[in-house]
C-alpha cells in the first residue's frame, strides 16, 4: 500500500531522523496488518473505522506484549487517522484521547492543515 500521500500530510520537522523512521515504520505496520486482514483495502483512503478497530481490538492485544509498544502503535494509528483526514469521532471510537492536562509523553508529530 502506498503511503506517500498520507506521510506527506504529517509534519515531522521537529523529529530526529531515527524518530521519524520509527513513526513511519509503526504507521506502515498498522497499514500492513489492515491490508492482510482486509485484502479489499488496497489504498489508505479505503481504510474505514472497522479496519482500525480490528487493529486495536484484535491484532494489537495478541501481537504486542509490551504496554509501551501498544501505546506507540496506538499513537501511530491516531496519526494515520488524522493524516487521512478522518472525522475526529474516530479517535474517540478507537479510545485515542488527547490528554486534557499536563503529563504524558508529548508528541512532536503534527498533521499539516488540509486545504479545503
Amino acid at each position: 500500500m502506498q503511503l506517500d500521500r498520507v506521510l506527506d500530510n504529517l509534519d515531522f520537522r521537529r523529529l530526529q531522523p531515527n524518530e521519524r523512521k520509527r513513526y513511519i515504520n509503526r504507521i506502515h505496520n498498522v497499514v500492513v496488518v489492515i491490508e492482510k486482514r482486509f485484502p479489499e483495502v488496497v489504498r489508505p483512503e479505503q481504510i474505514k473505522l472497522k479496519h482500525a478497530q480490528y487493529f486495536r481490538n484484535e491484532w494489537l492485544p495478541n501481537h504486542s506484549a509490551s504496554e509501551r509498544t501498544r501505546r506507540e502503535h496506538m499513537r501511530a494509528l491516531g496519526l494515520l487517522v488524522m493524516a487521512l483526514g478522518r472525522d475526529k469521532s474516530w479517535l474517540g471510537a478507537l479510545g485515542i484521547t488527547q490528554p486534557k492536562g499536563r503529563g504524558g509523553r508529548p508528541t512532536s508529530v503534527g498533521v499539516k492543515q488540509q486545504k479545503p
